[in-house]
This record gives C-alpha cells, sequence and structure tokens, in this order.
C-alpha cells in the first residue's frame, strides 16, 4: 500500500473506532507511533505504547532520563533535520508532535498520520495540557485505562512530595548556560507547576518568557536572598570547577548558608513522567 493510501485508510479506522488499532480491538500487536518529541514519548512508554521512532535518541540520557527509554527505538535524527527515509522505513501507524514542527508536516503526513499535541510556550501553566495530551493519547492509542493510571499516581507522587517538602520555603531552579549566563526558570513552565502543587514559594519573581523561563546573569541571583537554590545537569565542567573559588558564587546568600545544591536533570518540556521526577529529587534534595 503506497504511503498516502496507507495514511487514508488509517484516518478511516481512527473515525470509526475513536482511537488507533490496538490490542484490545483485536490488532495483533500495539500501534507502531513515532515520536518527535521527548515529552510524548514519556506518556507513551508509560502507557505501555513505546515509540518505535524518537528524535535524537543520544540525548535521552543527559536531558530526560526517565522513564527509560527501549535500546530498540530508532533514532530519527534532530528536529531539525528528521531522517524522512528511515521514517518512512519503520512504516508507523502515527506520528506525534508539537505544534513547533508544523513546518515538516505535509512531508511527515505522506508518510503516516501525524496529530500536534499543544503543550508548551502557551502563555499559561502547561500542567493542564500535559493533562489533556494524556487522555488524547490514550483515546487515540486505545489506552484510555492507562492514561487515566497514570494521571491518578502522579497526583498522589505529587500530593507526597508536598508533604515532604514543605519545610523548603523558598526556592529557585536554574540550569547554568556557561559561567557568566544561567537559565531560571518560573511562571509558564512544567517547575513552576510542581512548586505550585507542591504549595512552595518560587524565589524568582522577575517575569519569563512563554516557556517557562528567563537568561540571567549570576549577578541577578542575589535577588533570591538565602532561598534553596537547586542548580541542575547538565552543568558545564568548567562551571562546576570554577563555583568554589568564584567570589561572586560564594558571597551569594544562598551559597554561604549551605543553601545550594546540584540536582539531576529534568525535561523542562515534559510531561508527568518529568513533573513526578522533579518533585521526587525535590524532596531528595530536601533531606
Amino acid at each position: 500500500m503506497s504511503p498516502i493510501r496507507r495514511r487514508d485508510f488509517l484516518f478511516g479506522v481512527a473515525a470509526t473506532l475513536g482511537c488507533l488499532p490496538a490490542k484490545a480491538q483485536g490488532a495483533s500487536s500495539a500501534p507502531r507511533v513515532v515520536s518527535l518529541d521527548y515529552g510524548l514519548a514519556q506518556t507513551l512508554i508509560e502507557l505501555g505504547v513505546p515509540p518505535i521512532g524518537l528524535i535524537d535518541t543520544t540525548g535521552w540520557a543527559n536531558w530526560t532520563v526517565e522513564p527509560a527509554l527501549p535500546p530498540n527505538v530508532a533514532n530519527l535524527g534532530s528536529s531539525h533535520e528528521i531522517n524522512m527515509e528511515l521514517l518512512q522505513l519503520l512504516r508507523p501507524d502515527l506520528i506525534v508532535s508539537t505544534p513547533y514542527l508544523e513546518w515538516v508536516r505535509p512531508q511527515l503526513e505522506q508518510i503516516a498520520p501525524v496529530k500536534s499535541f499543544p503543550i508548551h510556550a502557551l502563555g499559561s501553566s502547561p500542567f493542564p495540557h500535559i493533562i489533556d495530551a494524556t487522555r488524547e493519547l490514550g483515546r487515540v492509542l486505545g489506552r484510555a485505562t492507562e492514561a487515566e493510571a497514570l494521571i491518578d499516581s502522579s497526583e498522589v507522587k505529587l500530593r507526597a512530595a508536598r508533604a515532604a517538602t514543605s519545610h523548603l520555603g523558598k526556592v529557585a531552579v536554574i540550569t547554568f548556560i556557561d559561567e557568566r549566563n544561567i537559565r531560571i526558570y518560573g511562571p509558564g513552565g512544567i517547575f513552576q507547576d510542581v512548586f505550585d502543587r507542591l504549595e512552595l514559594e518560587n524565589a524568582w519573581t522577575r517575569p519569563t518568557n512563554e516557556w517557562g523561563f528567563g537568561d540571567i546573569g549570576m549577578a541577578d541571583l542575589f535577588d533570591i536572598g538565602d532561598a534553596r537554590l537547586f542548580y541542575m545537569d547538565p552543568v558545564p565542567p568548567d562551571v562546576l570547577a570554577d563555583l568554589p573559588g568564584s567570589p561572586l558564587w560564594q558571597s551569594m546568600p544562598f551559597a554561604q548558608s549551605g543553601h545550594a545544591q546540584r540536582m539531576a536533570s529534568v525535561l523542562m518540556f515534559g510531561t508527568l513522567p518529568a513533573a513526578t521526577r522533579f518533585a521526587r529529587l525535590l524532596v531528595e534534595g530536601s533531606a
């Protein structure tokens, strides 16, 4: 069957059944899904439908970490240069993406149906959109029960983390870009969403962009005072080596009180697995 005819056939199936073929509807195997986004891939894995292909699989261990990426997931290259030949060879039933790859959608639709999920950079909290995307993926893939279970278990984990972090007070989270430039997180991003659910106050009160972060210099961190500061992996090696001897860093109230500590990486544009990972790491860091 040609790619275009196969696409039309699958759209017809989706329209008739309300979702793509799945075991629950008599298919012999789970749908073959390709993800062009790490966050959507996180959810797919948790729903029991891991992607057969993903952009930049080599970066998963550095930026996403959880859940573990199955070893047989095909690497489709970067989001700016998707390997269309390999994608066609994979013969996916569905490609999941985000609005930021709409420029390549016409080519993708020659291979398989494309479903785009707007979650981040919408000028508001991404959390409701994460919940909506989780439910929609569950519906489309015949995993509605698993989707609700993921939502419920995530809420349980966040409630437990709220109790365990109640003593933290004001908190800030940053990423070092280099020795001079820092990314700090606030409203509009998943980290602020977790702060809100844990009832933690973000020590950074300046505006952030639609993605939920602001780019600042190290001296700007004086604004957070003696808050608990978490600096997230990956940290550039030269930055990590220079911090102990940096007069500016050592003069910060949070550094003088021992309230600055390193945190493992969390996907800032992630979904529920990223939110619960971030909450767990805050718990571990607050002990």
